[in-house]
């Protein structure tokens, strides 16, 4: 069942504003096998495909390189791509039973490939897992079994502008104790003091950092059976909290957040310097940095030390998963385990996949990374000791979850609907989606 998108804002909408996934086509059933995979040994011939930017495109080739350098009867075919294209190549090369040997998996869809018997298990295929956090393994498995490994952890922070706040005559928040009315009470006094708007509102709709604050009142966005796991009244209580921002003259007026989203990552308020603050993942920076041309400062997710527990967690930034239909296991086990354990990898990599879910090399390279990606590793490293346990691997279908809440997002702030009736919304739409 596809998800409706009142908003009408598309899936390459939301790839561009920089927060959001897309929502992936319903998958056909793959092969079908119940064991295994593909030949453990055969012919050497790996396809491999990502998705990233054109820097990312560059290293991630010279990786290969690197790889084949050191694995003489291995042949790579590398198929490079933009987020919203590969994940719609990707849905067309499994239905046909084509899968490429080895491939970029994101956490929305990790279940959705694992559960049509696309993927194959990774415990015992002769991946090095020694140095990988027992934390950061569980958010690739399902029932006990490794569909994929994280590349890296992020984790979301406010990024601010400080000379922004410094211009406003605004003093900068103790971001070990605020709660989400200092945030509003923050951004509001940015946007009336100062001449930029104190905070866009472009991942007020975005279901991770919605997942945060329901978090922190001991609830989730999803059960780890797989169903809705908060309450109308926490839903209720974040789209208020929004409405009120509007009226306060916290974020901009509701044309311009659409405006917002359309316009991408780059030319978002934080980005241009029209806006003040607004939240990211950490591997983000470095790009929002460049465009700005200034430095950032991070900033803890509000409420982190005033609810029930931290809603802070550290997310694998994107996996590496292995095709179970591979024509060579032996050559693409060895291809995942040189991407996340070789120095060669890590050097080019350093932490634009996240900082290395590998905890030796995220040692060895921390001194050698650029001073944006230092950044947001001293954040989490910062935050790390305070975390709970991270939430449970989406459910089948919530992919469809970024354009859900944009369409009853942007519905509700032009005063369509009522709190009540967009939670509602939200709600039915989503579990009609992953079948709760």
């Amino acid at each position: 069942m596809k998800s409706s998108n009142p908003s009408g804002v598309s899936r390459r909408t939301l790839a561009k504003a920089g927060i959001f996934g897309a929502a992936s086509a319903p998958l056909l059933a793959a092969c079908g096998n119940d064991g295994g995979g593909g030949a453990d040994k055969g012919d050497g011939e790996l396809d491999f495909w990502w998705w990233g930017s054109d820097p990312r495109h560059e290293y991630t080739q010279k990786i290969v390189d690197a790889f084949l350098a050191k694995n003489d009867g291995i042949t790579i075919k590398p198929s490079p791509n933009e987020f919203d294209a590969y994940w719609d190549a990707l849905n067309v090369s499994v239905s046909g039973n084509n899968a490429p040997d080895v491939l970029q998996q994101d956490e929305r869809y990790l279940r959705d490939y694992a559960d049509k018997n696309a993927l194959l298990p990774l415990d015992d295929i002769g991946i090095d897992l020694s140095k990988i956090e027992e934390s950061t393994l569980k958010t690739g498995q399902l029932d006990g079994e490794t569909y994929g490994i994280g590349t890296g952890v992020n984790a979301m922070a406010l990024l601010v502008n400080p000379a922004l706040v410094e211009a406003a005559g605004v003093a900068m928040p103790d971001d070990k104790t605020w709660s989400w009315a200092d945030f509003s009470q923050f951004i509001t006094d940015l946007s009336t003091k100062g001449d930029a708007i104190g905070n866009s509102a472009i991942s007020f709709s975005n279901e991770s950092l919605f997942n945060i604050f329901a978090r922190q009142k001991g609830e989730s966005l999803y059960t780890p059976e797989g169903g809705l796991g908060f309450t109308e009244a926490t839903m209720n209580e974040w789209w208020q909290m929004v409405l009120d921002l509007r009226d306060a003259g916290a974020i901009p007026e509701p044309s311009k957040i659409v405006e917002a989203f359309s316009a991408g990552q780059d030319q978002a308020p934080l980005a241009t310097g029209t806006g003040v603050t607004e939240f990211y993942w950490t591997n983000q920076i470095g790009a929002i940095q460049k465009v700005l041309g200034s430095d950032l400062v991070l900033l803890r997710v509000p409420g982190e030390s005033t609810g029930t527990q931290p809603g802070l967690y550290l997310k694998s930034a994107m996996y590496w998963s292995i095709s179970r239909t591979t024509s060579d296991q032996a050559a693409a086990a060895s291809l995942v385990d040189f991407l996340l354990n070789s120095d060669e990898s890590l050097d080019l990599m350093l932490g634009d996949r996240g900082v290395p879910s590998n905890t030796a090399q995220r040692d060895r390279i921390l001194p050698n990374l650029p001073a944006d990606q230092k950044l947001g590793a001293d954040f989490i490293a910062a935050i790390t000791p305070e975390l709970a346990e991270g939430p449970p691997v989406p459910p089948v279908g919530s992919g469809s979850a970024a354009d859900i809440m944009l369409g009853v997002f942007e519905t509700m702030i032009f005063g369509d609907v009522t709190v009540e009736d967009s939670t509602k919304s939200f709600m039915e739409q989503l579990s009609a989606e992953i079948g709760a």
